[in-house]
């Protein structure tokens, strides 16, 4: 439309000029050659005029894509900003939730709870509050005697219901206190350790062979299981060989084999008993009394340590089949009130 426009004007201006040069008198090749003059300087004017507009579109479109991509821009920065007013409510929540936690002032019974916390366990979600906990989870705790496993709700306060739920028990692991030894010959002294000779296991090391004394690593509970065989002669009156098991000094189980027989003979005995032991305890085997002739003949040691909430797996120590005769007898296990009770009915038996 503009370029129409202008052709028009060109065409009105060529019209007014052949009138005008008429007039003057020129002549027509005088004319012609004016117009043709002023026709090639109007074209390179209208071409420039053209080039400008062409750039002008074009920089019009490229505007026009622009405000499309900065529309698209601020959609995401839109959306962006939504989700991080979001997040600044969120957090906001929490640290309101935070400042109501917060006392107001710190009192000195409250820097004297921190200073107990702070040097040592945790024993409850309350410490755990103390100390700066925050989120809420499965913690564990210091209970009286074992490690406890407890819920912390801390977005409620610590007298609330639900602060703190208790779960259960923590085992915790610690060194392995095993060992099974052997002794293959005869022991014949009375109120002594019954030292051993072959170590088939001892994890831990808590066993001197030598000297037969087992020393707690560990406070915990403890299984000792024991046989042994003992060598009674022939003799026409009952025989009685008795072995018991020793915590510092103290008699806590006995075993014991008897006999009356016109031939010697071979009499087993076994013992067992779970200890709960202090770390540096000591425990032993010891023969408490045996008649004349009578001796221990050879027997076996073994020990597993357990905590407190395991189930009880004892390693079963096998008596040396050399020892043993066909006709073994049944093993008693008696503890001390019932052990004096027997040797009074022995005592009735010789008299």
């Amino acid at each position: 439309m503009a370029s129409n426009l202008i052709i028009f004007s060109l065409l009105s201006y060529f019209i007014c000029s052949w009138n005008v040069y008429s007039v003057d008198g020129l002549s027509l090749e005088d004319r012609l050659q004016q117009l043709t003059d002023n026709y090639i300087e109007i074209k390179s004017i209208l071409q420039e005029k053209v080039t400008q507009l062409e750039i002008k579109d074009a920089r019009l479109e490229a505007l026009e894509l622009k405000i499309q991509e900065n529309h698209g821009i601020r959609e995401d920065l839109i959306a962006k900003v939504s989700r991080l007013e979001a997040k600044v409510q969120q957090q906001q929540l929490r640290l309101n939730a935070l400042q109501k936690k917060q006392p107001v002032s710190v009192s000195e019974t409250d820097f004297k709870n921190e200073s107990r916390v702070s040097n040592g366990m945790p024993t409850s979600c309350a410490d755990l509050n103390d100390m700066g906990h925050t989120f809420n989870g499965f913690y564990s705790v210091k209970g009286a005697s074992m490690m406890e496993s407890v819920f912390c709700d801390f977005t409620k306060q610590p007298n609330d219901p639900g602060f703190q739920e208790f779960i259960g028990l923590i085992e915790v692991k610690s060194a392995p206190a095993i060992f099974y030894v052997q002794r293959s010959s005869s022991f014949t002294q009375i109120n002594t350790p019954v030292p051993f000779q072959v170590e088939r296991l001892n994890v831990g090391g808590a066993m001197n062979l030598s000297s037969g004394i087992f020393t707690a690593p560990v406070t915990g509970n403890y299984f000792f299981s024991l046989s042994g065989t003992a060598y009674i002669p022939a003799t026409a009156v009952r025989l009685v060989f008795t072995i018991g098991l020793y915590m510092n000094e103290n008699p806590i189980a006995y075993a014991y084999a008897d006999e009356m027989s016109s031939d010697y003979q071979y009499e087993t005995f076994s013992l067992q008993s779970t200890l709960n032991l202090i770390k540096g305890d000591q425990v032993w085997l010891q023969i408490s009394s045996m008649e004349t002739g009578v001796y221990l003949y050879g027997g076996d040691m073994g020990i597993v340590k357990m905590s407190d909430d395991q189930m009880l797996h004892p390693i079963a120590p096998a008596v040396n089949k050399n020892h043993l005769p066909e006709d073994a007898r049944h093993v008693k296990v008696l503890e001390t009130k019932e052990f004096q009770s027997f040797l009074n009915e022995v005592a009735d038996w010789r008299d």
